[in-house]
């Protein structure tokens, strides 16, 4: 390892040297578990990493450390989001005291690392580390609600299925071993192998794996429970980081590695995305547990994404980044928004809660009608031009019939966001909600997420031309 090859893995380091810091900390102030400290740490270690890639960027596509970590515009793209995302989260929800306990930041520092991994891993062994340090950082993250008893069930149910889904991957990375033998995903190219029913067999496996971690059918029952039996601010952050190492996960072993057999994993993902398309939508209708309802919600959007990379072209795969991002977008809005009307004491929990909003906070209630008409889809917000792409690249590739089910749910999924902005604005509650306890900064950040649901609808060349960046050096 050189000098040169180190300084590519600054952002991982500082990350690393981040929780060693507030380990520290932990322990000389193992009294005051809601430190001033563990907040900055939280903050400044992903703000150091996105400078060390501002300082390091290479616009070249290299391969360092023996073909075992690949350096390339996307995998840079990637981390700002996730360091970016996991900023925000911290200051967004600092204010309740029950979600800037330092342990809890330390979990989200190791989560935030796996994802690092996972967006520049170029060797099946550092793809797992990543994968597992992900994994496990967010079980630990779902369990940490220790009062709750729907935080414990839905932990115990994440872990049983993420161990199950693990030891699937690790099945299709041990076949792949056997049929090529070498880990580095450079070396995957033998074509008399791509055409084995064996490693087929692998690609299944390893797709089990992936569609795991971001929550699709089948593989969904964890998502709606870790999101009602966790707080906002550890929903915001499942909801939204680990999506970003699923996507490298994705496009790293299957658009990277494995683009020959897109006739094989293209298929899977197809109906892997219509189910949860389906499935997330419907089920949804029924839910009046709100963060329940997003969970379900998620699944849907996670549809999206996988059919659209299913029609397996340059635009399509740019288009599901694209709509990735937008759904993260859509998400920190929706939950920072129930975390500033939550406090210390009581949180909204149902659809039921929000009874009223307009009358009592409603700046938060403008902020949540720009979320769900972006959900809906509705122009001019960046929600519908999202769906639009989508859509369009699928009309392009000839999958009209994938389009039209696509449409047709999202008329129906309509119901459940209108429903939500209906309660806010038409019914009137009983029992006021409680008195705002948020701080200037979440106001702050709220504002700015929420409007650039509108702006950025109203001028998506911003979002196109940051994508096309990302890909330059591939296509």
């Amino acid at each position: 390892m050189t000098i040169t090859e180190l300084k590519f893995l600054a952002p991982e380091i500082i990350i690393a040297i981040g929780i060693c810091i507030l380990v520290l900390i932990k322990s000389f102030h193992s009294l005051r578990t809601n430190s001033l400290y563990s907040v900055l740490v939280g903050v400044l270690t992903p703000l150091f990493a996105l400078v060390s890639i501002a300082f390091t960027f290479n616009d070249q596509y290299e391969l360092i450390l023996n073909e075992q970590v690949i350096i390339d515009t996307l995998g840079y793209g990637l981390k700002t989001t996730a360091y970016c995302i996991a900023i925000l989260v911290v200051l967004a929800t600092n204010v309740n005291k029950n979600n800037n306990r330092s342990e809890l930041i330390l979990i989200e520092l190791f989560a935030l690392l796996g994802v690092s991994i996972l967006c520049s891993a170029s060797n099946l062994l550092i793809i797992y580390l990543g994968l597992e340090t992900l994994a496990l950082s967010l079980y630990g993250l779902v369990a940490s609600n220790r009062k709750s008893v729907k935080s414990s069930e839905a932990a115990m149910k994440f872990f049983v299925l993420g161990s199950i889904s693990s030891g699937l991957f690790l099945y299709g990375v041990s076949l792949i071993y056997g049929l090529y033998g070498s880990i580095n995903v450079s070396d995957f190219s033998n074509l008399s192998i791509d055409n084995s029913i064996e490693l087929q067999i692998a690609i299944g496996f390893l797709i089990c794996g992936i569609i795991f971690k971001f929550g699709a059918f089948p593989f969904h029952s964890w998502v709606p429970d870790s999101y009602q039996g966790s707080t906002n601010s550890i929903a915001l952050f499942i909801s939204t980081v680990p999506k970003i190492g699923a996507f490298a996960l994705l496009y790293r072993l299957l658009i990277e590695s494995f683009y020959s057999l897109s006739f094989l994993w293209s298929s899977l993902l197809l109906v892997l995305g219509l189910s949860s398309i389906v499935f997330g939508n419907i089920v949804a209708l029924s839910q009046n547990q709100i963060r329940r309802l997003f969970g379900y919600s998620a699944i849907g959007h996670i549809g999206f994404i996988l059919i659209g990379i299913s029609a397996i072209n340059q635009t399509a795969i740019e288009s599901s980044l694209m709509y990735l991002f937008i759904y993260i977008i859509m998400t920190l809005s929706a939950f920072i928004s129930l975390e500033l009307l939550s406090s210390d004491s009581k949180s909204i929990d149902t659809i039921n809660d929000l009874k009223g909003l307009n009358n009592s906070h409603p700046w938060v209630a403008l902020m949540l009608l720009f979320t769900m008409f972006s959900m809906i889809g509705i122009p001019p917000f960046i929600g519908f031009y999202a769906k639009w792409i989508i859509l369009s690249t699928l009309i392009d590739s000839d999958m009209i019939y994938t389009a039209t089910i696509a449409i047709i749910i999202s008329v129906i999924a309509a119901y459940y966001y209108l429903k939500i902005v209906w309660y806010m604005y038409f019914e009137k509650s009983d029992i006021p909600l409680m008195k705002d306890t948020s701080s200037l900064l979440q106001k702050l950040i709220l504002f700015i997420i929420g409007t650039s649901l509108l702006l950025l609808g109203l001028i998506p060349e911003i979002l196109i031309s940051m994508i096309d960046r990302l890909f330059h050096q591939i296509y």
